[in-house]
């Protein structure tokens, strides 16, 4: 006899439906579902179970479970809901069988009042569900835990949706094997829980021994995840590593009240992937930690349409020697309000905080938050921003070191706008390390009470950086500033600016100056104007603490524009020292209005390069040599000799009569009361044409047109009265005699 091992199932029209029922797992819930340490959890409970090492599979049409047990320790769980006419092919594997799915459709997988569905066991074990929705409830728990050497098996839930509320999906490892993944596919994929004062997660991969924590995977095109954890995390005694976070989402993913964790004790971190169209945080956390020796692992978000990251802090954190990973955001738009993105290394870790890199398609706006690299004894990390606009308000992007590190860089570029609204950017030390250097370039910069600044602390002895923009146009108002600020005892960096127009309004500055070290120098390249406005100042100035220090050098270089300021309203360029020498402020300008050279402050505009105490300092002013009437025609003061206008043959009294002007008609002008009367005047009557000797509608048209002989018009020399009296112009008047009018013509002479 020969036994043939089967090759699949075939399913019928109308596959039956599978349910399982029982009392539930008895495990308290909150201890397998909240962060940090927890005990191992007691399994022995009573239920369906196979043999260790074999397959439990329920395969048929709509499959449910009503606090139902499925254990296969250390084997292999499948559980499928397979549509009509579907093929079930199965593969042995060292667990039992595995199975593949041919089905046009599939149907439902719904678990619920505590079902416990687990592959536990010394390692190796693996849990399948694939169905149309598949859904847990009720406290219902999902595990494939590691407890011996052998690495875990994996997870695997696909599905048209999956749902998890209120339940709990684990592969974890309490031993020296690494624990098992976990993936979900699906077309939307939904986390819920209840609000808690302590958050549960909903899906993890956690090691207590020397495994390493499993990678979670899950691709959908909806994700939400709302009051709930997703977590790859090593706690206490582990030595093992944190595994990596991968969501991939085709469409919207939505994170509400709840947490992305990568979080190791001992060694690395995991990194978290987050890929999607769009994401909308919202009161959440995505975090990438280490506690001890190990590095922490990247945050890599990328969203190709809109990102809106509210009330969220995104943080790679390192309290051990270990470095803290790099974040990298990219996207179209971007809003982050009232959140932080930070790299941040602890006070006694000795790892360099990371980088973040945010680069954004379109408009990027920053409210009421902050963008951080933080470290205490180590290197902070650099910010990269690249943006086509960007609006900072009421917050900070912020570089510092507090004890023997660097501050990182800020390198800022913006292809259109950008616009500070208090707060600012800054680069700090408050150590012997030096604060970092800030560039910053864009067509437009507006600052309206904010800061961009490269500072030293108090007790610092590093030096502060420098700061280089590139702009169109450069608006500082409400004092605004530019400056490089020492207050310990190293020396101010240098300010570079280079911009068509720079405009300070309002007590604004730009600044390098010191307590006690060396000024910085301030280099302006204009190719328009530089306006001063209101107490707006421009100083290199050293010592202000009544310390030892030289003023740094101005040079001002507008060959081609206009310095401007208004003359009463103490708006100044200094390079001033107290005891030290006075710097040097140079400028060259096509014209220099409303402010000028003195020898010390007053309350006017003034450029001065003094020293209080010590050795003043020297101001060149370099403006063209032009004389503003080169050029210009000398007129006369009169244009003509009125007196050369009158003929003299007017002159009163003279009776010399050169011409004579005579009145003889009123010309449309209305007879005066005074006038002397005239005969009737000239009056001509209407003229009546000759009709035409034909109609014009039975006028002919020949195709030789006649030429019409026109009457000749002859013009008038005089008139005569017909025997009606009448007046009638004529060509041949009579010759006709004065009637001695007794009327004197006028002349010059009369008068």
């Amino acid at each position: 006899m020969t036994i043939t091992a089967p090759i699949g199932l075939g399913m019928g029209s109308n596959p039956g439906s599978i349910q399982v029922t029982g009392p539930g797992h008895d495990i308290n819930y909150e201890d397998i579902t909240k962060l940090g340490p927890r005990p191992k959890i007691d399994t022995s409970f009573e239920g369906l179970q196979v043999k260790e090492g074999q397959t439990l599979a329920l395969v048929g049409g709509n499959v449910s479970s009503s606090g139902g047990i499925l254990k296969s320790p250390s084997g292999r769980i499948e559980i499928a809901s397979v549509g009509s006419n579907g093929v079930v092919s199965l593969v042995p594997i060292q667990q039992g069988w595995k199975l593949g799915y041919d089905a046009p459709s599939f149907g439902d997988i719904q678990f619920s009042q505590k079902t416990f569905v687990s592959t536990t066991g010394d390692g190796g074990g693996s849990i399948a569900m694939t169905g149309r929705n598949i859904s847990l409830t009720g406290e219902s728990i999902v595990q494939a835990d590691t407890l011996g050497d052998t690495n875990g098996g994996e997870v695997s839930l696909v599905g048209e949706k999956i749902g998890i509320n209120e339940s709990n999906i684990t592969a974890n490892t309490y031993s020296s094997g690494n624990g098992g993944q976990i993936k979900l596919v699906a077309n939307n994929i939904t986390f819920e829980n209840q609000p808690r004062k302590d958050t549960l997660v909903s899906v993890g991969t956690q090691a207590w021994g020397k495994g390493d924590a499993g990678n979670i995977n899950i691709s959908a095109n909806s994700f939400l995840l709302e009051n709930t954890n997703i977590v790859s995390n090593t706690e206490e005694p582990s030595i093992g590593k944190a595994g990596d976070i991968n969501i991939q989402v085709a469409g919207s993913m939505v994170v509400k009240s709840s947490g992305i964790l990568s979080d190791t004790i001992t060694d690395n971190a995991g990194k978290v992937n987050i890929y999607a169209n769009s994401l909308q945080t919202d009161n959440s956390a995505v975090l990438s930690r280490t506690a001890k020796p190990g590095n922490v692992g990247e945050i890599n978000i990328q969203v190709a349409d809109s990102l809106e990251v509210q009330g969220t802090a995104i943080e790679t954190v390192s309290f051990g020697n270990g470095d803290a990973g790099n974040i990298n955001v990219s996207t179209n738009s971007f809003l982050l309000e009232g959140s932080g993105i930070k790299t941040y290394t602890g006070e006694n870790s000795r790892g360099n905080a990371g980088d973040i890199n945010i680069r954004v398609g379109n408009y990027f706006v920053i409210k009421n938050t902050g963008i951080l690299t933080d470290t205490f004894n180590s290197n902070a990390g650099n910010i990269t921003i690249y943006a086509n606009s960007l609006q900072i308000e009421d917050t900070g992007v912020y570089s510092r070191t507090i004890y023997t590190g660097k501050s990182g860089d800020i390198n800022i570029q913006v292809a259109g706008s950008f616009v500070s609204k208090v707060m600012g950017i800054s680069t700090d030390t408050y150590g012997v390390g030096d604060a970092g250097k800030i560039n910053i370039s864009a067509n437009t910069l507006q600052m309206d009470g904010s800061q961009i600044r490269s500072a030293t602390g108090e007790n610092a002895t590093g030096n502060a950086g420098e700061i280089n923009i590139q702009a169109n146009r450069m608006d500082l108002r409400n004092t605004s500033s530019v400056d490089t600020d020492v207050s310990g005892k190293g020396n101010a960096g240098n300010i570079s600016i280079v911009a068509d127009t720079i405009q300070l309004d309002t007590q604004s500055q730009i600044n390098a100056y010191t307590t006690i070290g060396q000024g910085g120098n301030i280099g302006l390249q204009i190719g328009n104007l530089l306006l001063l406005r209101r107490g707006s100042t421009i100083s290199t100035t050293a010592g202000t603490a009544q310390q030892p220090g030289d003023g740094g050098n101005i040079t001002i270089n507008a060959p081609n524009g206009f310095i401007v300021a208004v003359r009463g309203e103490n708006s100044n360029i200094t390079a001033n020292a107290y005891t030290g020498i006075g710097g040097r402020v140079d400028i060259k300008a096509f014209g220099i209005y409303g402010i000028q050279q003195r020898q010390s402050l007053t309350s006017l505009s003034d450029i001065t390069a003094s020293s209080e105490f010590g050795v003043d300092g020297t101001v060149e002013l370099n403006t063209p040599d032009i004389d503003p009437n080169r050029g210009l025609v000398q007129l006369p003061t009169n244009f003509f000799d009125v007196s050369q206008q009158i003929d003299t043959s007017c002159n009163p009294g003279s009776r010399q009569r050169a011409s004579s002007f005579v009145v003889t008609g009123r010309g449309g002008i209305p007879p005066s009361p005074l006038d002397i009367l005239t005969p009737d005047a000239v009056q001509v009557d209407w003229v009546t044409l000759n009709p035409s000797s034909d109609n014009r509608a039975r006028s002919s048209v020949t195709s030789k047109p006649t030429i019409a002989t026109p009457e000749q018009i002859v013009e008038a020399t005089g008139w005569v009265r017909n025997s009606k009296g009448e007046v009638v112009l004529t060509a041949n008047p009579p010759r006709l005699t004065s009637d001695g009018s007794w009327q004197n013509p006028l002349s010059c002479g009369g008068f």
